[in-house]
């Protein structure tokens, strides 16, 4: 829930940060980029190290340092020094949402989870709802008083030395065999099919839903940051019951399925906002959207969990992470272009199109694994 306020609680401010730090629309999706860009270097370091040395070893510091310079933001006098604390606290939340899917494989027998995914999913999505309320309502006061819930991290980092046992996940050596098995493991071809989902859906979600939809509303249809708080958080209750019930879904539709259903609900929700006119109407494509988030996200994640071996489960899943990096960097900065080539028309046309062709790839490309058969 810590680790989904880096994003969600910030987003409903950006109109405030933007007018206060006097940022123009193509920059101001820079606070969110910088967030996610570490993860690009230290989601594959703390995967290893993990596997090397536990889970708890690095989850807890890397708690501490997010909730440190996430709070400290608060004092930022300029939107350059902002971009550097949001820099450093994403160093500290790289690896933690990793490590939580990571700890569910640990933890979990097979046949569970999927449904501690979806649970787990679930309350990422209760925090997306309640953090941008919370956050809409603080940007009332000024744009920084947002930033001191981030110190909430602390005590969940004490908390985590207490309760995981130090052994958990330390079970590989770094040697040349274990690299050896890893390049063999994301090889697969299934396993290569899944890695590009992360960036799929994380495009979107970053450069439209959590950059950009914040930024419509307010530009386009005059909302203010409470209120674009408040209409965010309705994609909370479909996405909760979506992902609490994704246990039970399993059993009657197969994950692949869910994936792809999914991935079309999300081209029919962005592709029809720039059609609203009016504010309260934002809930219904961000209902979908969140459907689409609680489904898409635990489903592909079950997929890769099984797919991985014991021994490099956190290899696996950080370098996932980096794909997931990678299209939260990418999707506040490809929005920023579209939005330059053609207003915000153009950054939710662009963003169905390309799900689109996402779509049909993986589509075609799990029908071909599915013939082939396992390739490890």
């Amino acid at each position: 829930m810590m680790t989904f306020g880096g994003t969600s609680l910030i987003a409903p401010v950006l109109p405030v940060i933007q007018e206060s730090l006097h940022v123009d629309t193509e920059s101001i999706g820079l606070v969110m980029a910088v967030f996610s860009l570490p993860g690009l270097i230290f989601i594959p370091i703390t995967g290893f190290l993990s596997d090397r040395y536990g889970r708890r070893a690095v989850i807890t510091p890397m708690l501490f340092l997010y909730g440190a310079a996430g709070g400290l933001s608060f004092y930022a006098p300029d939107f350059e020094t902002l971009l550097v604390m949001r820099f450093l606290a994403g160093i500290g939340a790289s690896a933690l949402g990793a490590l939580t899917i990571v700890l569910v494989g640990d933890l979990f027998e097979k046949k569970d989870q999927a449904a501690a995914l979806g649970y787990r999913i679930a309350f990422g999505q209760l925090s997306s709802g309640i953090l941008p309320v919370l956050g809409g309502f603080l940007a009332l006061i000024g744009w920084e008083y947002p930033f001191l819930i981030f110190f909430l991290a602390v005590p969940v980092g004490l908390t985590s030395m207490m309760v995981l046992d130090k052994e958990t996940g330390r079970t590989a050596t770094i040697d040349k065999t274990y690299l050896r098995n890893l390049w063999f493991e994301i090889a697969n071809r299934r396993t290569a099919t899944f890695l590009t989902i992360a960036p799929t859906l994380m495009i979107v979600n970053q450069g439209i839903t959590t950059t950009f939809i914040p930024l419509f509303m307010s530009v386009a249809l005059g909302a203010s940051a409470a209120t674009i708080g408040i209409i965010l958080a309705a994609r909370m209750a479909t996405s909760v019951l979506a992902a609490t019930q994704l246990g039970r879904l399993v059993n009657y539709i197969s994950a692949e399925y869910l994936v792809l259903f999914s991935l079309v609900l999300l081209i029919f929700s962005v592709g029809t906002i720039p059609l609203i006119t009016e504010t309260w109407m934002m809930v219904f494509p961000l209902l979908a959207i969140g459907l689409s988030t609680g489904l898409g996200f635990p489903a592909f994640q079950t997929l890769l969990i099984q797919e991985s071996s014991d021994h490099a489960r956190a290899a696996v899943i950080s370098t996932n992470g980096v794909m997931n990096r990678i299209g939260q960097v990418a999707g506040p900065v490809l929005g920023g272009v579209l939005f330059g080539l053609g207003a915000f028309e153009a950054v939710y046309f662009g963003a169905a199109l390309f799900l689109l062709v996402m779509a049909i790839f993986l589509t075609i490309s799990l029908k071909l694994c599915s013939r082939r058969g396992p390739s490890k």
